[in-house]
C-alpha cells in the first residue's frame, strides 16, 4: 500500500509539474523546454508503464517501460537539461546528472532482477527509481 501511495504522490507532482512550468522568453528557449517536457511525460509514463507490469506480473511492461525510461535519459545528461533547470541553483545541473546516471544504475539492475525471476527485487528497483525521480523534483523544482 505504501508502494502504491508512492506512486501516486510521485505521478501527481510529475504532472502538476508539466503543467506549471514556466514561460521562458525566445523561440529558441520554448523549443527546448517543449522538447524538455515531452520527455518528462514520457519518463512518467515509462514509470506507469513499469508500476503496471509490476502490479499485473507483465515482465514484459516493466522492461518495455525501463526501455522508454532509459531513452529519455539522454535529456537529463545533456546540455539541454540547463534550459529547464533553475539558474539561481548552481548545483542543479550536476544533480541533474547524477540524478540520471542513477536512474540508469536502478532500471539496469531492475532488467537483471526481473530476467532472474526475483521480483521482489525488481519491485524494490522500481521505489529506488521513485525515489530518485522524488528527490530531483523536491530539491530542484522546490517542492
Amino acid at each position: 500500500m505504501k508502494f502504491f501511495l508512492i506512486a501516486l504522490t510521485l505521478s501527481v507532482l510529475l504532472a502538476s509539474s508539466i503543467q506549471a512550468s514556466d514561460k521562458v522568453k525566445g523561440q529558441n528557449n520554448d523549443d527546448h523546454r517543449s522538447m524538455l517536457m515531452k520527455d518528462m511525460r514520457i519518463m512518467l509514463e515509462a514509470m506507469e508503464q513499469i508500476q503496471r507490469g509490476g502490479l499485473y506480473s507483465s515482465t514484459e511492461d516493466m522492461k518495455v517501460g525501463v526501455k522508454k525510461l532509459q531513452g529519455t535519459l539522454k535529456t537529463l545528461e545533456g546540455e539541454e537539461v540547463k534550459w529547464i533547470l533553475p539558474k539561481d541553483q548552481k548545483y542543479a545541473y550536476q544533480f541533474a546528472q547524477k540524478t540520471a546516471s542513477m536512474l540508469h544504475l536502478y532500471s539496469d539492475d531492475m532488467v537483471t532482477s526481473i530476467d532472474a525471476g526475483r521480483m521482489d527485487d525488481a519491485l524494490e528497483d522500481y521505489s529506488q527509481l521513485l525515489k530518485q525521480c522524488t528527490s530531483c523534483h523536491i530539491r530542484i523544482r522546490n517542492w
